[in-house]
């Protein structure tokens, strides 16, 4: 199995575990708080400021290209967090802080090595074609699996579907070695010399405003966690849910199918623009009406044109990386400052809910997403100039 082939079936296999967490774990966890929101705030809050901290802890070693190991942990410490879940069960409630902690953990080890690897081993030639084509699968599993899951979940308990969850850690921790670091460099993180590349280059200063913004909206941002609850209070079941997140991973697949095959780069400025200004107005007018029919709304432009949004986005952001001036000697700090960032604004954004919950009450989270709104309009603007130049 080639290093390309590896890398492109544990991203497979990731997304086919995300689904679990993304809706199915949620609700698990909502249920067993007895549908209280700060349990769960308090848990995603201590899994981005861990999992940013982690990011931190490792910089050197991922300068120093040692980054496969690392890799391989995140994925052994994945399998202990489910299995955390599996032995646990509701009591997971009285552990939130645990359980945070070592999501947090694993998800730095695991996410920034890949994030590096993911750029040496896919040429920008063929990273559009690549990444399309990835979804298409991802999106293709994904009309299976949230289905598969919602009538699974009818007969059998989370925690005995954790078991084949767990399993799928041990496939992924198993074709990691056909995954090889480069060559070791004897070199150390230098965050002061790329704080003056910073200084002096604006499309990396713009490349790196663009994680904060996304971590408010659709990259794993306190959005998700809101639409999320609005979701499982408006379809209530698990089999529900599982038809409703078939049919986004439908748009979704048509979405990265045309991206890879149709989507032209002289096109990406216009989609960006487009898709900022849209999902501005959709999730303004959520956050004061959050009622189904906006939801349903909300639902087919996140699936659709924020889909085709956070492609060009990723593309844009390897092929960034991969210019002369981070290529050679700034790709570990380069990712090792977008992922902080990215950990910065989804911990604000949780914090913001907390003090919701805590002062206005659960009913009114939904104002929250005025944030988002601004947030992915501005992302919009820039991510349409950036994406001109790479």
């Amino acid at each position: 199995m080639s290093e390309k082939s590896s890398m492109f079936t544990i991203s497979i296999l990731k997304n086919v575990i995300d689904v679990y967490f993304d809706t199915f774990f949620v609700l698990y966890f909502f249920t067993v708080a007895n549908y209280e929101v700060l349990p769960l705030a308090k848990y995603y809050l201590t899994f981005y400021l861990v999992q940013g901290f982690s990011f931190f802890l490792i910089r050197n070693a991922m300068k120093k290209n040692i980054k496969v190991p690392y890799f391989r942990i995140g994925i052994s410490l994945q399998a202990i967090f489910v299995a955390l879940i599996m032995v646990l069960k509701e009591h997971i409630i009285d552990y939130v802080l645990l359980v945070g902690v070592v999501r947090g953990i694993a998800g730095g080890f695991f996410h920034f090595p890949r994030n590096i690897l993911s750029s040496e081993k896919i040429d920008n030639g063929d990273r559009q074609k690549y990444e399309g084509m990835m979804n298409v699968i991802n999106r293709s599993v994904g009309i299976l699996i949230p289905l598969g899951l919602g009538i699974f979940l009818s007969h059998f308990t989370y925690v005995q579907i954790g078991k084949v969850i767990f399993l799928l850690f041990i496939v992924m921790f198993i074709v990691s070695f056909w995954i090889k670091d480069r060559e070791f460099k004897d070199q150390k993180f230098d965050f002061g010399s790329f704080r003056k590349l910073i200084r002096e280059n604006k499309d990396v200063r713009w490349a790196l405003i663009i994680p904060f913004l996304s971590g408010f909206t659709y990259s794993s941002g306190v959005m998700g966690t809101i639409v999320t609850l609005s979701k499982i209070n408006n379809f209530k079941t698990n089999l529900t849910l599982g038809y409703v997140d078939s049919l986004c991973a439908f748009l979704g697949l048509v979405a990265a199918f045309l991206f890879a095959s149709k989507i032209k780069k002289k096109s990406f400025q216009t989609i960006s623009y487009v898709t900022g200004v849209l999902f501005f107005i959709i999730l303004f007018v959520f956050s004061f009406n959050p009622v189904m029919i906006v939801l349903i709304v909300y639902l087919l432009i996140r699936n659709s044109l924020v889909k085709f949004f956070e492609l060009i986005d990723d593309n844009v952001t390897v092929n960034l990386s991969n210019c002369e001036e981070i290529k050679t000697t700034y790709k570990a700090e380069f990712y090792c400052i977008r992922d902080i960032v990215f950990s910065i604004s989804r911990s604000i954004g949780q914090v913001v809910l907390l003090l919701v919950c805590l002062f206005w009450g659960m009913e009114n989270i939904s104002y929250i997403l005025i944030l988002s709104a601004f947030a992915i309009l501005i992302e919009g603007i820039i991510l349409g100039k950036l994406s001109t130049s790479y």
